[in-house]
């Protein structure tokens, strides 16, 4: 704490509170961890997502997107111009589902989005890559949730030609708000780069197309450098935290849990549970709340075809794993300072619920 103090002291005294040293560093640091060429550091975790689609020219396009993720990942393509086409998802991971993305392809679809939903890489993920490269897709990781977590050895954020990474404050490092780019391609930073200070050309200051002010500050930046320096440090805690509510869930009946695949490694953004068939999810959920202190959440209630913006392009029909498996999806409390007896305590406690 008190090195970040002296940090946000100096960054005040230089009056240089944007696009400074410490927002160079921390993409410099950040594209090192991810093991990619470029990092883009941005105002939010969108922010990266739909500056991606603007630079891919998505404008009378389709991107096909998972319904069950944040409204924020179909919102991007919406904001670059294009229509988001929602696919339904894989049980085994919430998210990305290789069928459903193929059986959503047409002359229109230009690119795919896949998410890293809780913390857990599709393991269809090179099914989809592949795919895309047969079709001349782009493929696009919204990887909010999942910072420190990987692939058969490979970083969320280099498993696409481009992601986006959120640091609100409740991810697994966060600035307060903000996001970041990470790609390979030199032309994609470069327009990032441009795009988040209202179109400027980053050498010369000359105006080349039309941007926006997607700026992250320097104060944030340099919170964002010494949160990925312990990012090891909390993924490897989150995975603690995760071991010892699975150990603990197992004896539960008919309960789902997701444990990492051997070539995975799981983030813990967040800890679904699949509730036992006939369970109602906001009534264990309200019971955990009311008699025993516990807060949960989802991963994701509602799905994107079921907003009012969305729904009367996607009827539940199309969704039907979604609409069988995400009713009883629920989140269990996991975050750093959680200690093992809270963790034992929810899971009594979740045991009394369901045993009701």
């Amino acid at each position: 704490m008190a090195a970040l103090l002296a940090e946000f002291g100096g960054i005040l005294r230089s009056g240089r509170l944007t696009r400074g040293p410490h927002l160079e560093r921390f993409e410099r640091e950040f594209a090192a961890q991810v093991g990619v060429g470029h990092a883009v550091g941005l105002s939010s975790g969108t922010a990266p997502l739909e500056i991606a689609l603007r630079f891919w020219q998505v404008e009378g396009k389709e991107v096909i997107v998972p319904t069950n993720t944040f409204v924020a990942s179909a919102n991007a393509v919406l904001l670059a111009g294009g229509t988001p086409v929602l696919a339904d998802i894989s049980p085994a991971c919430l998210s990305g589902s290789y069928a459903q993305i193929k059986a959503r392809l047409t002359s229109r679809t230009r690119g795919v989005m896949v998410v890293h939903l809780a913390g857990i890489i599709p393991p269809q993920i090179e099914e989809i890559q592949q795919l895309c490269r047969e079709r001349g897709l782009f493929l696009l990781e919204d990887a909010a949730h999942a910072h420190g977590a990987s692939w058969r050895n490979r970083p969320a954020g280099s498993l696409g030609d481009a992601a986006g990474f959120s640091f609100f404050p409740t991810k697994v490092i966060t600035c307060g708000e903000g996001g970041m780019l990470t790609t390979d391609d030199p032309g994609l930073a470069d327009f990032a780069r441009s795009y988040r200070c209202h179109g400027l050309d980053d050498q010369t200051g000359e105006l080349v197309r039309l941007g926006n002010n997607y700026r992250l500050p320097e104060l944030s930046a340099a919170l964002g450098v010494k949160q990925l320096a312990r990012l090891g440090e909390f993924v490897a805690e989150r995975s603690r935290l995760a071991t010892r509510y699975l150990e603990q869930l197992a004896g539960i009946p008919g309960l789902g849990l997701f444990p990492p695949l051997p070539d995975q490694v799981h983030s813990y953004y967040k800890f679904p549970v699949l509730l036992p068939p006939g369970s109602n999810r906001q009534q264990v959920a309200q019971c955990l709340q009311e008699e025993f202190g516990v807060e949960t959440g989802s991963a994701y209630w509602p799905p994107c075809h079921h907003h009012p913006l969305y729904r009367d392009h996607f009827p539940s029909a199309l969704f039907p794993v979604a609409e069988e498996i995400l009713p009883g999806i629920l989140s269990l409390p996991l975050f750093i300072g959680l200690e093992q007896a809270d963790i034992d305590w929810v899971c009594s406690a979740l045991a009394l619920v369901l045993a009701r």
